[in-house]
């Protein structure tokens, strides 16, 4: 199904330019821009270590964590489905003996985090782009409410705890629907993410982890921005915050193509020409950035995993 998607998304794409100008565009792109790129993506990722080095304890070296973190990322960028996500737990437990428990946990907190930190930045962006497009403004109050809603319910869950689960469960039980297996799903998985958000009831860990996240997706943000401007195209920042978060929540989806492929160029467009930006930029600049990203992903990734062997001879990924 990834395979049929991937090629039907391409084709449909793909045949709105001529291949040859994605390839002019990279040859064309500025070495400043793709260095500082490239610069504040390492930094990026010595952001996401330092992050999970708090959310551990400080049980392992932020050096371990950065390499761990390069490899997942490429991992967890090539695989449908963000499927990726279980080489983290899997290198924690490999590399450091750490159960699954805990890396699941620690994952997702992070997740928490980075929905919390991108929703933000994509809020604000949302009402700068709402002051230049009308059509959006209606859009941007029902984000602003849905936006509000999630964090009214994450600092809920986590002051109340398996309080707030509790008068649930009662009613459903009351209400004959205490067996029904989809609810008690999204109960386990409430009831997973509390005990997931037990590191962040230390005031100071919860503050440093926010803002680090904050610089994490800023930095990510950045990144997409030099690289698009470094290929010469003009699309503001808060433009660029508002198309890449979408193709980030694309990941999530089930319809997302291998490694991405197709899915993001297809979501990017959709997203960037109501916003504006000239069709053909739009499908230029979507393959443009993808193919510098999974560069960014891959060399990292590498060196990752070089770093892993040589710090860990005896142990095998």
């Amino acid at each position: 199904m990834a395979v049929v998607i991937t090629i039907v998304l391409l084709y449909l794409t793909l045949s709105q330019i001529k291949p040859a100008e994605i390839v002019n565009t990279l040859k064309s792109i500025e070495p400043t821009y793709l260095i500082i790129g490239f610069l504040t993506y390492i930094f990026c990722n010595i952001l996401r270590a330092a992050r999970f080095y708090i959310l551990l304890n400080k049980r392992i070296k932020i050096r371990s964590l950065f390499n761990i973190v390069c490899v997942y990322n490429m991992v967890n960028n090539m695989a449908p489905m963000r499927a990726g996500e279980l080489s983290y737990i899997y290198m924690l437990k490999k590399l450091h003996n750490k159960n699954a428990a805990i890396g699941a946990s620690t994952l997702i907190v992070a997740r928490i985090l980075d929905f919390a930190a991108i929703c933000s930045l994509f809020l604000v962006s949302s009402w700068i782009a709402a002051k230049q497009l009308e059509g959006l403004r209606l859009a941007a109050i029902l984000t602003s409410l849905l936006i509000i809603a999630c964090f009214l319910l994450l600092i809920v869950l986590l002051h109340c705890r398996d309080n707030f689960l509790y008068p649930f469960t009662c009613c459903l039980d009351k209400m004959g629907l205490g067996k029904d297996a989809r609810i008690n799903y999204v109960i386990l998985k409430l009831r997973e993410m509390i005990q997931a958000m037990e590191s962040m009831r230390n005031i100071k860990t919860t503050i440093f982890a926010l803002i680090t996240s904050f610089l994490i997706w800023m930095a990510n943000f950045s990144v997409v921005f030099l690289v698009i401007r470094g290929m010469h195209f003009d699309i503001p920042l808060h433009i660029v915050i508002m198309g890449s978060t979408f193709t980030v929540l694309s990941t999530l989806l089930p319809i997302y193509g291998i490694a991405g492929l197709g899915t993001s160029q297809g979501l990017w467009t959709v997203i960037f020409v109501p916003l504006g930006i000239p069709l053909n930029d739009a499908i230029i600049s979507a393959f443009g950035y993808y193919i510098i990203q999974m560069a960014f992903y891959l060399t990292l990734g590498i060196y990752g995993l070089i770093s892993i062997k040589i710090l860990n001879p005896n142990n095998e990924l």
